[in-house]
């Protein structure tokens, strides 16, 4: 597996979120058959933020996608889900400060929680004020 990094503006996330990852599969073919022959793991983060936080965001996709890699949950799992909170978020059913990974019907939940105390390990060793972190996600996301 291939892991690409990529700092996009923030309006290109295909959800309300600062960082995104998802698994391409790589083919190849000879023309009458393809074969599965290697993975490509992209994390999109938001490059809107600060330094400490694209780092500390980057801790926490990786191991949100390790962890559902080991645990056969795909991208297209996470998607759908992803996309039914999108709609919920529309529907007012939720405030955007409530994250589609805390949900307990999230596929990939465990992961979220997992790829969150990493996060807050990774600003706590910068020295990174987590508050200041925090407002600044908050603030593209159209929490606050």
């Amino acid at each position: 597996m291939n892991i690409s990094i990529e700092f996009i503006p923030h309006t290109q996330h295909r959800f309300t979120t600062i960082g995104y990852w998802f698994v391409e599969k790589i083919f190849v073919s000879d023309g009458i058959n393809s074969e599965h022959v290697d993975d490509i793991l992209h994390i999109r983060i938001s490059r809107e933020i600060c330094w400490e936080n694209k780092i500390a965001v980057l801790f926490h996709e990786l191991i949100e996608a390790a962890w559902c890699i080991n645990h056969a949950i795909t991208t297209e799992q996470c998607d759908a889900f992803d996309a039914l909170f999108e709609r919920e978020y529309e529907e007012g059913k939720w405030p955007k400060s409530v994250e589609a990974g805390m949900d307990k019907r999230c596929p990939y939940r465990k992961g979220h929680i997992w790829g969150c105390r990493f996060e807050w390990l990774v600003l706590f060793i910068l020295g990174a004020d987590k508050k200041k972190c925090d407002a600044e996600c908050d603030a593209l996301m159209g929490v606050i």
